[in-house]
């Protein structure tokens, strides 16, 4: 079964270096932080980190002692089973209904559950799209 809700990402700015995501999620995991799906890319010289994470304000107050413009931003999550052509439908449905997407990410969890991140032109319309 598919659910999607809105939800809260971090993110993060910062120059990128060697060990910068690692240094990252160490301080978060140091204040008992659950990273639930994570994306890192690098724009120029910076790396961009993207965190979905079990206690959205906490995180947004441990990396603002990094980093003072950390910015936040409205996603959508959708958590349904670890099954081949999931991603499909979910796309599908979405493109049926004219819903542009910005970016996606993902994540498998355990007991065969997976996590898929993404921000769209309407995201609520995309969480009453995918729960309908």
């Amino acid at each position: 079964m598919m659910k999607a809700r809105m939800a809260k990402e971090a993110i993060i700015r910062i120059r990128n270096r060697i060990g910068v995501l690692a240094q990252v999620t160490k301080t978060i995991a140091d204040k008992g932080v659950n990273i639930e799906a994570v994306i890192g890319t690098v724009e120029g010289g910076d790396a961009v980190i993207r965190l979905v994470t079990g206690d959205h304000q906490r995180t947004i107050d441990v990396l603002r002692e990094l980093r003072p413009d950390v910015q936040e931003s409205k996603v959508v999550l959708v958590e349904l089973e670890h099954k081949p052509g999931l991603l499909r439908h979910i796309t599908e449905k979405l493109a049926q209904e004219n819903i542009d997407l910005y970016y996606l990410y993902g994540t498998a969890t355990e007991a065969d559950k997976c996590l898929v991140v993404f921000a769209s032109a309407n995201n609520d319309r995309a969480v009453m799209v995918l729960n309908g």
